[in-house]
């Protein structure tokens, strides 16, 4: 008798603790959401850097109780995603593709969604002008090797969304200045090159749906 008394006790300890364990992870899970919406109002208000900053922190708590690879993971991707827009929205290039990689190597295989492989190939595309650009010899070779990994992967990502406007326009427009290249038209070629925008780039909001 005195055994089932002690083993209902230790059932309803071990539940007790187990629910409170539950409710923990639960209120830290929603400060975490609550994080990312306000980093999303802090990017509708004009301040990429401290919206920025908000994401960041939010994958370095999850990062140091090991919980970046439990998460949900559309949570996930848009955590690391909405980070490396503002990268690129800041014209930190490099960076923004850093945080991309970082998806990719949490999950284990390349990403299969298109969003992150319309923001690959803008980077691409806009590295490959600003490098044109600044570079002193003016190698079209390189220029249109780069451009054509831009179109690739924009080619990959219409695949994935082929109702993706962006990546409708995006897509389009570097093939077209790869046919003009291909037809040695240097003169629409420099007129392109001089007005296509690389300093900052502010990304439009996401669709409701694909929001933190």
């Amino acid at each position: 008798m005195g055994r089932k008394q002690y083993g209902k006790q230790f059932g309803k300890i071990f539940a007790a603790i187990a629910l409170l364990i539950v409710t923990a992870i639960g209120l830290s899970y929603g400060s975490l959401l609550r994080g990312m919406d306000q980093a999303a109002e802090d990017y509708s208000q004009g301040d990429p850097e401290a919206a920025l900053k908000r994401y960041e922190n939010i994958e370095q708590r999850l990062r140091s109780v090991g919980a970046l690879r439990v998460i949900p993971a559309k949570d996930r991707r848009n955590l690391i995603f909405n980070q490396a827009r503002l990268l690129y929205a800041l014209g930190r290039y490099d960076d923004a593709q850093e945080r991309m990689d970082r998806e990719a190597e949490v999950a284990g295989s390349s990403s299969t969604d298109g969003r992150f492989l319309l923001l690959k190939g803008e980077i691409a595309f806009r590295k490959a002008i600003k490098n044109y650009r600044e570079s002193t010899r003016k190698d079209t070779r390189l220029l249109e090797e780069s451009l054509h990994a831009a179109e690739d992967t924009l080619r990959d990502s219409l695949r994935l969304n082929p109702n993706d406007w962006d990546a409708k326009y995006n897509f389009e427009y570097v093939s077209y200045v790869r046919n003009l290249m291909n037809q040695d038209q240097q003169g629409k070629i420099k007129i392109l090159m001089e007005n296509v925008r690389v300093e900052e780039q502010r990304p439009p909001a996401l669709p409701a749906e694909q929001s933190p």
